[in-house]
């Protein structure tokens, strides 16, 4: 696995003069090992029987990409404050694509063929998903005046502590 981003680049950024990339265990063919165990969890990214875990990315559920791990792992990592808090922990809604996505992974698990699927907003199932319930947009304005009208606009710049 290499980076796109140039080596020589990277080495001109002060305290990364010395930097490198390394890919010790598969001699540059790979070295991805993903999705051995899926957290059991609610859609607020608490993990079920456990006091003060929560989890996000592939270990919330079998999501696939950069967007999905950003997504859930802010949700939970925001939730992790509130819950240090005392706080009500934050479930995002249905009408949104990231909260849909939460909670129909979360639903597809526990189904047969649930284990074998993969979840995404860029493509596959989810994708189709979300242009059959009217989630998918562009429309960034549409976006900002769902989530307004949701009092959900700047929830995670709010300070807690």
């Amino acid at each position: 696995m290499s980076s796109f981003y140039p080596l020589e680049r990277l080495r001109k950024i002060r305290g990364l003069e010395s930097a490198r990339y390394e890919d010790p265990y598969s001699g540059g063919k790979a070295n991805s090992v993903r999705y051995l165990s899926i957290a059991p969890r609610d859609n607020k990214m608490k993990v079920a029987g456990l006091d003060n875990l929560l989890c996000g990315g592939e270990k919330a559920g079998l999501f696939v990409g950069h967007t999905e791990a950003i997504t859930t792992g802010s949700l939970a990592g925001h939730n992790s404050v509130r819950l240090s808090l005392g706080m009500p922990l934050l479930e995002l809604p249905r009408n949104l694509a990231v909260g849909d996505i939460i909670a129909y992974a979360n639903e597809s698990i526990g189904t047969k063929d649930g284990l074998k699927k993969r979840f995404t907003f860029a493509g596959s199932e989810f994708f189709e998903r979300m242009k059959v319930t009217g989630l998918y947009t562009t429309n960034i304005e549409e976006i900002r005046k769902k989530i307004d009208g949701l009092n959900l606009l700047g929830i995670y710049e709010e300070k807690l502590v």
